[in-house]
């Protein structure tokens, strides 16, 4: 669910809700994401759901990718279409949002289970335990541990292609929370251009801290304008689905404005205080 807007290409990091690829991250990878344009009863389908109808397509096994980084299943857009935020919805160029689903602590601290996958190189596992201790040093409501497999959190490789944008998917997560779980995992791309950026743990711990954020119940920082990649696009508040969380900014404009959730990477794997600031409002 993020991308990397540099002079002549942009790589896209996308969301997946309801589907996680299991495709070892060691395949060569040779298939690709393939989207095709939306009827007209399609596109009606994604607006009342609170989308932008016309950057959205239909992907080979019936899914709709949403602003390139939102994959969801026809159920779940009928199941958006006429929602109304529970909490004030505040517009503003770059703040933190969050959807209604999230994680269940059942009033207490969380500890989430992540696994990776086989096949990546060892970069992967050293980013891995980077993005982990971003959150746990917060001291939130949610804890995160690393397991050698099973993890509530999995990650798995497979070639994931471009976006209908052109841009070069970097990872595609499996959406947000349900059932007060968090979303059962993300996918890294194992394709050129996308390992080409993710060739440090530093970059690695950048993508996968995003991919956890959205597993968790958080949505993009400038998902209003994603400035961070050089357009003017808003993703649309999906009903219930974009909840400013209160007291984060809402006057920034900078696409080099850091923040983990923002939709283009800009190569920082930091947390900005609005981040830590977002993420101990919520967890």
């Amino acid at each position: 669910m993020r991308k990397v807007f540099i002079p002549i290409l942009v790589i896209a990091v996308s969301i997946v809700v309801a589907i996680s690829c299991k495709k070892s991250a060691s395949s060569s990878g040779d298939e690709e994401t393939v989207t095709t344009p939306l009827t007209l009863d399609e596109k009606a389908m994604v607006v009342a759901a609170g989308f932008d109808g016309g950057w959205s397509a239909k992907t080979a096994d019936g899914n709709y990718l949403i602003e390139g980084d939102i994959l969801l299943t026809k159920a779940q857009l009928q199941s958006m279409a006429g929602a109304a935020p529970s909490h004030e919805y505040v517009i503003g160029n770059e703040e933190h949002y969050r959807t209604t689903n999230l994680v269940n602590t059942n009033g207490g601290v969380r500890t989430i289970t992540v696994s990776l996958g086989a096949g990546f190189p060892a970069h992967y596992s050293a980013g891995l335990d980077l993005a982990l201790a971003h959150y746990n040093t917060l001291n939130l409501n949610i804890k995160f541990q690393r397991v050698a497999s099973g993890g509530e959190i999995h990650i798995s490789g497979s070639n994931l292609g471009r976006s209908f944008g052109g841009g070069c998917i970097l990872g595609m997560s499996a959406g947000f929370p349900t059932g007060g779980n968090p979303a059962p995992g993300f996918t890294l791309s194992t394709n050129r251009c996308a390992t080409n950026y993710l060739n440090t743990a530093a970059r690695a711990d950048e993508v996968m801290a995003h991919e956890i954020g959205h597993a968790v119940g958080f949505r993009h920082t400038d998902y209003m304008n994603r400035i961070s990649c050089g357009s003017n696009s808003n993703e649309g508040d999906a009903g219930v689905g974009a909840i400013h969380i209160d007291g984060t900014i809402g006057t920034i404009t900078s696409g080099n404005y850091n923040s983990w959730m923002m939709a283009c990477v800009n190569g920082s794997n930091s947390f900005s205080t609005e981040d830590n600031f977002a993420l101990q409002s919520v967890y």
